[in-house]
């Protein structure tokens, strides 16, 4: 339970690294097609949760996301250094609503779906898996 709770936090931080880093349309375009593939990354880690049915699944999944979040890192620290001011905002710009209504929603899915994995943790592929995932979202600050 408390590894399905850091998996959490770990998705909710890499959320909130993309809304700091990011903006909306025009001088922020870059800034959805990053956030796009972040929820796609999400969706499928939530399908493959939902869908798992053994210790092997749940490791495969939280894999398959950790890869995916690691690939988006680098973009994620660019778009930090080149938009700082974004850093300090409370609530990032109305043109990225959407997208954040989109990340809300799959959040939701992330957490109910991650809950699965709390039946395996004692398996040593799964805590692996764990392990792998909190090394690639820390990468996200």
């Amino acid at each position: 339970m408390k590894a399905c709770r850091m998996m959490v936090w770990l998705a909710v931080a890499l959320m909130i690294a993309g809304a700091v880093a990011c903006g909306g349309g025009g001088k922020y375009a870059s800034v959805k097609s990053l956030i796009s593939q972040q929820i796609d990354i999400m969706n499928d880690y939530a399908d493959a949760m939902e869908k798992a049915g053994s210790a092997q699944d749940v490791a495969a999944a939280l894999n398959a996301y950790a890869a995916g979040s690691k690939d988006l890192v680098p973009a994620m620290k660019k778009l930090q250094e080149q938009f700082p001011e974004m850093k300090n905002q409370a609530e990032p710009p109305a043109e990225l609503k959407p997208e954040m209504d989109k990340m809300q929603a799959v959040m939701g899915r992330i957490i109910n779906a991650s809950m699965k994995a709390a039946q395996y943790m004692q398996d040593p592929a799964v805590q692996a898996a764990q392990k792998n995932l909190a090394e690639a979202m820390s990468g996200v600050k």
